[in-house]
């Protein structure tokens, strides 16, 4: 299963580096999970975390012609995201995976490897 190794976020116009681990789990019977984590507990929320976690898991929908999927979240730490659907871009090269908001105003991108 992936691995996350990257976590970046938009400050200043460009991507920053953030440290997290965690890892995203995509299955055969079409769903979806991540499970993220900022080691500082104290980082303030975002509208995917919590004291510095992220996680959640529903049925995803992978459009291979045009590079994305859409989650729709069906469990959540942060209870705001149950029920809402999320376009994400993807990337894959090798033994990578390189995810990033449909909507490039959310400013994120994050990478994961399989090893």
């Amino acid at each position: 299963m992936p691995a996350l190794t990257s976590l970046e976020v938009s400050a200043g116009g460009s991507l920053k580096p953030v440290p997290y681990s965690g890892q995203v789990i995509f299955t055969e019977a079409g769903t979806l999970s991540v499970q993220a984590q900022n080691p500082d507990a104290k980082a303030p929320d975002t509208p995917y975390t919590k004291n510095g976690y992220e996680a959640y898991y529903g049925p995803v929908a992978i459009n291979d012609q045009d590079k994305t999927f859409v989650i729709t979240v069906e469990s959540s730490l942060v209870r705001n995201l149950v029920g809402q659907s999320m376009k994400r871009k993807f990337e894959v090269s090798d033994n990578k995976l390189v995810l990033t908001p449909d909507n490039p105003a959310e400013g994120w991108r994050v990478t994961y490897e399989r090893y």
